[in-house]
């Protein structure tokens, strides 16, 4: 796989993971609580980008540049962080979990971040 490729389907996909934990904060704070349902499906998907991202780290390591590869660390440093998050709250109530959603806001915040550094990195080397 390319460098362009690689980079470019990874970035993707810390993008969607974004996307769909934001959707999902935003409907925990609305609702006060998500169904176990919804929030395995997060987890699931998230921990499935943390082991893609792993299993790619020997070619993430020789391509791209150190600067991307802390950035991209850091963003699945933060889906991680939201995973293991998403597997608590499930006591009350065998069906609906509470969630904390300081801890997910926290999450998506260091993510965005990260991939505000990507797209900076990105605008430089297309420069």
């Amino acid at each position: 796989m390319s460098r362009s490729t690689l980079r470019r389907d990874l970035l993707q996909k810390l993008i969607v993971a974004k996307i769909d934990l934001a959707a999902y904060l935003s409907l925990r704070r609305a609702k006060g609580y998500m169904t176990v349902v919804e929030s395995e499906h997060l987890r699931d998907n998230l921990f499935e980008l943390c082991t893609e991202y792993r299993r790619n780290l020997p070619d993430v390591k020789i391509i791209f540049l150190p600067q991307e590869i802390a950035s991209f660390d850091n963003g699945i440093a933060a889906i991680s962080s939201a995973a293991v998050c998403l597997m608590t709250g499930q006591h009350d109530c065998p069906h609906y979990v509470a969630i904390d959603a300081d801890k997910l806001e926290a999450s998506l915040e260091k993510l965005s971040h990260s991939l505000n550094g990507l797209l900076v990195s990105r605008q430089a080397i297309e420069a």
